[in-house]
């Protein structure tokens, strides 16, 4: 299969309103068809046995995530995943491609896995480390990942942030003393605990007590700014 084959079929049924949309949503950088994302998936089924190592990728939004959605399903070994993520991520431009595909990643215990994510958080590219901070979704009812050293970091990176503020959010409710007490003492820019502590009070699964607690916490945090 090549990329005048996957062009033509997604053209037969794209839709023609939507690519402004999706390019706006998805924040992409590429062209985009304008495809639902249920037509992305039918594709992704329909040729996920497909060799698509010829795609020509940074054309198109759509080609680029059916390449890494296919890819990651095809290769069936963590060490090879990971290999291929690093090594392809300057196809990576788009946040949804990232939080799409990472379930495909095999999953192993915390211990073996720990150093597979430390090798995405070091990679130094925008979209493998999202990738690593995606794995940890996979342990957050263990408050082991509260232990790990060096686990969240500072970042200017708008789509990095997000996700480190995403997960401790997961994490608090399922360990909310131990995220809290990481608030308190963690040296992690405010912005990203901000944002974290924005998810906690939306979410209906934390009770309203720990939320005026970690309302109140952000004001003393901000007052240390």
């Amino acid at each position: 299969m090549d990329t005048k084959e996957i062009i033509k079929e997604i053209e037969s049924i794209t839709n023609k309103k939507n690519p402004e949309f999706l390019k706006k949503v998805t924040n992409t950088k590429l062209d985009c068809f304008g495809l639902y994302s249920k037509d992305i998936d039918f594709l992704i089924k329909s040729y996920k046995n497909e060799n698509v190592d010829s795609f020509d990728l940074n054309l198109y939004y759509e080609i680029n995530f059916i390449y890494f959605a296919i890819k990651l399903k095809q290769i069936k070994h963590l060490e090879e995943q990971i290999d291929f993520i690093i090594d392809k991520a300057n196809f990576i431009d788009s946040w949804a491609i990232t939080d799409s595909t990472y379930q495909s990643i095999e999953v192993r215990s915390f211990e073996e896995e720990l150093p597979f994510i430390y090798r995405l958080l070091n990679s130094g590219k925008t979209y493998a480390i999202r990738y690593g901070y995606l794995l940890l979704f996979n342990y957050k009812k263990s408050e082991k990942v509260m232990h790990v050293p060096f686990i969240f970091r500072n970042s200017d990176e708008y789509y990095i942030q997000m996700v480190e503020a995403w997960l401790l959010a997961e994490l608090f409710i399922f360990n909310p003393d131990v995220v809290y007490k990481f608030f308190v003492e963690a040296d992690l820019m405010y912005e990203i605990k901000r944002k974290a502590i924005q998810k906690i009070c939306d979410s209906y699964r934390v009770s309203d007590e720990y939320k005026e607690k970690v309302k109140a916490l952000r004001k003393v945090l901000k007052n240390k700014m």
